[in-house]
C-alpha cells in the first residue's frame, strides 16, 4: 500500500507541471544531492548519522515547488558491557517547498518546507539478531537558498521529523546543505 501510494503521490506531482507550464513563469526542473547530519532521538540512546542524498524536483513559480528525495546513511555504532548496536537509516518522500525571495538581485531566498516520508531504520545488535523498523517521518523546516549562476543553486535547510509508529525512535533534527542544478 505505501509504494502504490508513493507511486500515485509521484505521477501526480508530474502531471501537474503541465498545468503550471503555460504560467507566465518559466516552470522549473531540478535536480540535487545533499548532505545531512541527523541527530535522531531514540529510547535508551541518540544517533547520529551522516547521511548522502539525492533529490528531484521542480519550482512552478518563484513561490513555489515541489520535490521527491532519498537519502542514505552511514552506521551508527554503540557498544555496551555484552552488546554492539549497529544501525543506519533510509528514507524518501515528498516536500513541498515556499520560497520568498529576498533582495533586488533575488539571489538569496528564504525557504518553509513541510513533507512526509518514509523511514526506514536497519538496526544489528550483535551478536544475534537483525531488525527493520519503519514508519513515516512529518517533516517541517526552513532555511536559505542561494543562487550562484543561472543553473547552480546551494541552500541550507533544518528540518524537525517527528516520527509515526516508528518503535524506539521519538523524533530527529536534520541539517542538510545542498546543490542542485536547473535545466
Amino acid at each position: 500500500m505505501k509504494k502504490i501510494t508513493f507511486l500515485l503521490t509521484f505521477l501526480y506531482s508530474f502531471s501537474c507541471m503541465e498545468c503550471y507550464a503555460a504560467d507566465a513563469y518559466n516552470y522549473t526542473p531540478y535536480v540535487g544531492m545533499d548532505y545531512t547530519y541527523n541527530h535522531t532521538k531514540a529510547h535508551g540512546f541518540s544517533p547520529k548519522y551522516s547521511a548522502g542524498g539525492l533529490y528531484i524536483g521542480s519550482m512552478y513559480s518563484p513561490y513555489f515547488g515541489t520535490e521527491l528525495f532519498f537519502n542514505q546513511s552511514n552506521r551508527h555504532k554503540k557498544n555496551t558491557q555484552n552488546t554492539k548496536i549497529k544501525t543506519s537509516y533510509r528514507s524518501y518522500g515528498l516536500d513541498v517547498l515556499a520560497y520568498l525571495p529576498l533582495g533586488c538581485a533575488q539571489k538569496l531566498s528564504a525557504i518553509a518546507t513541510a513533507g512526509i516520508g518514509e523511514y526506514v531504520f536497519n538496526q544489528k545488535v550483535l551478536p544475534q539478531k537483525h531488525h527493520n523498523e519503519h514508519g513515516f517521518g512529518y517533516r517541517f523546516g526552513g532555511g536559505i537558498k542561494f543562487a550562484l549562476s543561472k543553473n547552480w543553486q546551494t541552500r541550507f535547510i533544518t528540518r524537525y521529523v517527528k516520527f509515526n509508529h516508528v518503535s524506539g525512535y521519538n523524533h530527529s533534527l536534520e541539517q542538510t546543505l545542498s546543490f542542485e542544478y536547473h535545466f
